[in-house]
């Protein structure tokens, strides 16, 4: 599936609801660029911000989003602590955060 981001968001599962909904957000705007993001169902949102130096991170923050992912249009609700991350997948996450600082 893909999302149509922005004032004629939707998300479309087919080819034809792809080209109506291109053609509903030509009618919102024919000037501006539709955004059209492709998503897994059922997939998990998550940001993360990070304090480095050096090119060593030093703290960072794992927010988890509430809506699945793809499904928000900017105005995003987050929880803080995330409630559904394994520490695991949290430790993935400092991993790759980490390589972000030291690039």
């Amino acid at each position: 599936s893909y999302v149509l981001s922005g004032a004629a968001m939707n998300v479309a599962y087919t080819p034809d609801e792809l080209v109506g909904y291109l053609g509903e957000a030509a009618l919102v705007s024919r000037e501006h660029p539709v955004v059209i993001s492709k998503f897994i169902e059922g997939g998990r949102e998550i940001d993360v911000d990070g304090v480095g130096q050096g090119g060593k991170l030093l703290a960072r923050a794992v927010m988890e989003h509430v809506e699945n992912a793809g499904v928000h249009s900017g105005d995003a609700t987050l929880m803080l602590p995330p409630r559904t991350l394994t520490s695991d997948e949290l430790e993935q996450i400092d991993v790759v955060a980490e390589k972000i600082c030291a690039a």
